[in-house]
């Protein structure tokens, strides 16, 4: 019940129905949900459904966040009210999956919801995509000014609207509109809300690819020792479809084999295709390495020769170019330049969470989740970070790879988590992705593959060494020390 209520409210966090349904509008639907959750989780424990274990990244999240708010409260305390009640959704979904999905049945229940989430809106923007052209009139009310209301008039060009314009005072932009009240922006897809911007669609999106493959996949069995273990349980391969799974004995798995493998490969093309509509850079990049660490799972280094294939048409066709991207480029580096000389102004300890925008010269964010969490939340805040990337990647690595004895679903998805997380690593240096809701989802997701391991086997015991930490933290800097040098040089 509690896996239910929580893939409900991590569905409405990422579709957004309140949005474009207008008897909802007026309902706190997500509070509600929220409190039919921590009700669900509750009754879960009571009755011993689930059991409250802590994950070791889990900490870490609490501290950035706690951290975070801190030094908002510090630097800035005019907005703490604000910044605190915007932080506590992503807070609650998060721990709501580490506590409420931590068993095999709620895996697979809060993957199914992923997977459909994001058929959902690659279904919106491709439709977005082959829709006739629209005149629309730019909604002066909407805070990012990119909240679009078409006005029926059919266009080829911008100017083409300010013909015979119905408010001659307003502005209006020639774009496609989709399902669920969405439109295109500079003629890229996109969807709404909190994937509202092309570049956040396409990362969502891209992320849900090992999903994909590890619930359309057919799973080899192979041997794995594993010291004290008398029947270890076999680790997988890659989640993948070929023509061994066609090979069943009977009609009816030959036919669920054919559906898995037409599903698996209309839902990458799907997601690829919506990628180069969109436009985005970013989303090329996370998609070709989520394919190729894919491949590398079920084939080696031979396997990324397919990847090759893949991604080739990908890269002439996508992606933007001209003084569209160069103007684009410039404009990050310049915020990039910014966010280091807040960290410099502050001494360290930031300017406070979502202040950047309000400190940065454009009203603009960061556009790197990494230097973002370092110049509102200081150098503890961005250690913190990194700390809490780092361990949901090690819970997720040691659960596929150190034959722990759990079942099968918790081996088969432990891979993907880790996949999912490796992509949105790359994506997030791109995007100001530090307090991302489904960024947070999916570490929710990691902290509930280690709760639903260590329920079936308590040997299952992974925690961050003094070593490792100073690794991380040294790490990170090194990481911001080589952005700001190539800064430098560039500029």
């Amino acid at each position: 019940m509690a896996a239910w209520a929580t893939c409900a409210l991590c569905a409405l966090i990422i579709i957004k129905p309140q949005e474009f349904v207008p008897a909802l509008g007026a309902v706190p639907v997500l509070h509600v949900m929220l409190a039919i959750t921590v009700a669900c989780i509750i009754v879960d424990v009571r009755r011993r459904c689930i059991a409250l274990t802590i994950a070791p990244q889990t900490r870490y999240a609490i501290w950035f966040m706690l951290w975070a708010l801190m030094t908002t409260a510090l630097k800035s305390p005019h907005v703490f009210g604000e910044r605190a009640l915007a932080l506590l959704p992503t807070a609650c979904v998060m721990l709501a999956l580490a506590f409420g999905c931590a068993s095999s049945r709620g895996l697979q229940i809060f993957v199914l919801t992923l997977v459909g989430c994001a058929v959902l809106v690659t279904a919106v923007a491709l439709k977005q995509a082959y829709a006739p052209l629209e005149c629309m009139k730019i909604d002066p009310t909407a805070a990012s000014g990119e909240n679009l209301v078409p006005d029926g008039r059919p266009c080829e060009f911008h100017y083409d609207c300010r013909r015979d314009a119905p408010d001659p005072y307003a502005e209006y932009r020639c774009e496609r509109p989709g399902p669920f009240a969405t439109t295109t922006i500079s003629s890229r897809v996109r969807y709404r809300g909190t994937l509202m911007d092309p570049n956040d669609l396409s990362l969502m999106a891209g992320m849900t690819i090992p999903f994909v493959l590890t619930l359309t996949g057919r799973h080899r069995r192979r041997a794995h020792a594993s010291a004290g273990m008398r029947h270890a349980p076999a680790l997988q391969h890659a989640p993948c479809w070929d023509a061994a799974a066609m090979g069943h004995s009977t009609p009816v798995s030959w036919v669920a084999a054919t559906f898995r493998a037409v599903f698996a490969t209309a839902n990458l093309a799907g997601i690829g295709t919506m990628i180069v509509f969109a436009r985005s850079r970013m989303g090329l990049l996370v998609y070709l390495v989520i394919i190729s660490l894919c491949v590398i799972q079920r084939h080696g280094l031979k396997g990324l020769f397919v990847a090759g294939f893949v991604g080739t048409p990908m890269l002439m066709f996508g992606g933007r170019d001209g003084d569209e991207a160069d103007s684009s480029t410039d404009a990050r580096v310049d915020l990039l330049h910014e966010g280091f000389d807040m960290i410099q102004r502050t001494m360290g300890i930031g300017v406070g969470m979502g202040q950047f925008t309000d400190e940065a010269v454009g009203a603009q964010t960061a556009h790197n989740a990494y230097l973002l969490a370092a110049a509102e939340t200081g150098v503890v805040g961005a250690s913190l970070f990194a700390l809490l990337l780092y361990a949901s990647l090690k819970v997720s690595f040691k659960i596929w790879r150190a034959g722990y004895n759990v079942d099968v679903t918790v081996s088969r998805f432990a891979p993907a988590v880790f996949v999912s997380l490796c992509g949105a690593l790359v994506g997030i240096f791109f995007l100001s992705w530090s307090y991302k809701d489904v960024l947070y989802i999916v570490l929710g997701a990691s902290m509930a593959l280690y709760g639903a391991a260590r329920a079936q086997d308590p040997r299952v015991s992974i925690r961050l060494s003094a070593k490792e930490i100073a690794v991380v933290c040294c790490a990170m800097f090194a990481l911001l020390a080589a952005l700001n040098i190539s800064l430098r040089l560039r500029g």
